[in-house]
């Protein structure tokens, strides 16, 4: 779940609780992670670990499965995984969360405040169990849209500065900025990026070397002359680019 914020082979053996939970309803006091993997609690970090890769070698892909159902299950597992910790030790894991919690906050202030928006993701499991407000110490920031000037190498920074924080951040939008390359080599942390549109932006030589930068990428916008018909021959497949002026 979602929610914006405006500028206002054969598969290894599983688990033992796998097939437990095959053959069981979902409670609705069990989170929907563990049901995607086959789970029901109490599991450990092997149970998850096992689970998912049983699950992962007929849902891949490049196994015949459905990209959008594999990209479901990954998020299952890291939330399951999450779930194990806070399980494991609740004073260590909201002390972790709370930390990275008001770093992403700062990112998110400042997304505003130079117009900007914002996509958060709620973790359903701890707001049925801890309610609303302590629920949101663990909503994860998945998209950030700074578009026009206010997206400049000063932006750029901090979201170098807060990258650990910043995770889960799949999206980000900084068409028509002010971004040069000694901006772009700041985004490097941004490990788990899946789209990244830099149109209009001053970025230039650094540009065709993005797609090795960031192994999950699937959508890559680039101002014009930015690449030449090299680059883009050589662009790896899973990248769908997108070269010219600021995005609409």
């Amino acid at each position: 779940m979602t929610s914006p914020q405006h500028p206002s082979g054969d598969s290894p053996p599983g688990p033992a609780t796998s097939a437990a939970a095959a053959g069981s309803p979902a409670s609705p006091h069990h989170p929907h992670c563990l049901t995607v993997l086959g789970l029901l609690p109490p599991v450990t970090a092997e149970d998850v670990k096992q689970a998912y890769l049983a699950k992962a070698m007929t849902m891949h892909p490049d196994r015949g499965g459905q990209p959008a159902e594999f990209v479901q299950l990954q998020k299952a597992y890291e939330e399951a995984k999450e779930f194990v910790q806070f399980k494991a030790g609740k004073l260590e894991w909201l002390a972790a969360k709370i930390e990275a919690y008001a770093q992403q906050q700062d990112v998110v202030s400042e997304t505003i405040e130079r117009g900007g928006e914002v996509e958060m993701q709620e973790t359903d499991w701890l707001r049925k169990s801890f309610g609303e407000d302590f629920g949101h110490v663990a909503d994860k920031l998945v998209a950030i849209r700074v578009r026009g000037p206010s997206a400049d190498d000063v932006f750029a920074i901090l979201l170098g500065f807060r990258a650990d924080s910043l995770a889960d951040l799949a999206v980000l939008d900084l068409s028509g900025g002010r971004l040069t390359d000694e901006g772009l080599l700041q985004l490097k942390g941004l490990k788990n990026l899946r789209s990244l549109d830099l149109r209009g932006t001053a970025v230039g030589k650094l540009a065709s070397e993005v797609p090795s930068w960031f192994e999950h990428l699937e959508f890559l916008g680039l101002p014009a002359g930015a690449v030449g018909l090299f680059s883009r021959m050589t662009m790896p497949r899973r990248v769908k680019l997108a070269v010219g002026s600021a995005a609409d």
